[in-house]
């Protein structure tokens, strides 16, 4: 896709690797929520608070992702582009709605099964879920494979961090270790320090050792083990 803007060089591009790391992160509790719900019996009414607790807070992370997106990136990039490149702006900006409407009704899922958390609610939740998660795959191959290019091109770097930090914003304190965990899971560790580099030497050091473990328990008690 050709833009207006001066060809760049590799030197020249954002690192954005950082939304890949979210992005596997989110994904990959999507791919997993549908069967932690099917696993909560009944009459457990504490395993199902427990796994309401988990879709809670990837339902927000996922929610304040994209309005970070809507907010920040899209109209930042937007005009940097060559009109040829607004159809897949376009598309992105579909598919965020499309995500927010099935992000609505997994909430109204949510209520109801907790409401009853009968054999009906929990298949409905379940279903909610595998169907945003097939609507978030494939946004985030669109995103990945058109938008972060782009963005890499033709962002500042302070642009780009713009996002992360209200991100970051976003996260409740009391959940900032557990959602670093859920990153470092499957993060590059490169790209791990780095989203810890402007931290003071004490968090660096300490957040690395312990968020795994606070998301290893938190997998364990909603997934069934350490390591989903």
């Amino acid at each position: 896709m050709e833009t207006n803007a001066p060809m760049t060089t590799d030197a020249d591009l954002v690192d954005v690797r950082d939304m890949l790391v979210v992005h596997t992160a989110l994904l990959r509790e999507f791919r997993l929520a549908p069967a932690a719900v099917r696993r909560v019996a009944h009459d457990d009414r504490r395993q199902a608070f427990a796994v309401e607790r988990h879709l809670d807070l990837v339902c927000g992370l996922m929610h304040h992702h994209h309005v970070g997106e809507d907010e920040l990136l899209w109209p930042v990039l937007s005009p940097r582009l060559d009109a040829r490149a607004t159809p897949l702006l376009d598309v992105a900006e579909a598919q965020h709605a499309g995500i927010e409407a099935a992000l609505d009704r997994v909430s109204g899922a949510r209520l109801s099964w907790l409401g009853g958390a009968d054999d009906a609610s929990r298949e409905e939740l379940a279903d909610a879920l595998s169907r945003l998660h097939a609507l978030l795959a494939e946004h985030l191959e669109h995103e990945e494979r058109h938008l972060l290019p782009l963005a890499a091109a033709h962002l500042s770097e302070a642009e780009w961090h713009a996002i992360g930090d209200a991100g970051a914003r976003s996260v409740p304190k009391r959940d900032l270790m557990l959602v670093f965990g859920m990153f470092a899971y499957e993060g590059d560790p490169e790209v791990l320090r780095l989203m810890l580099a402007s931290a003071p030497p004490p968090v660096r050091f300490l957040v690395p050792r312990i968020a795994p473990r606070v998301y290893a328990r938190r997998a364990r008690r909603v997934h069934g083990t350490p390591t989903p």
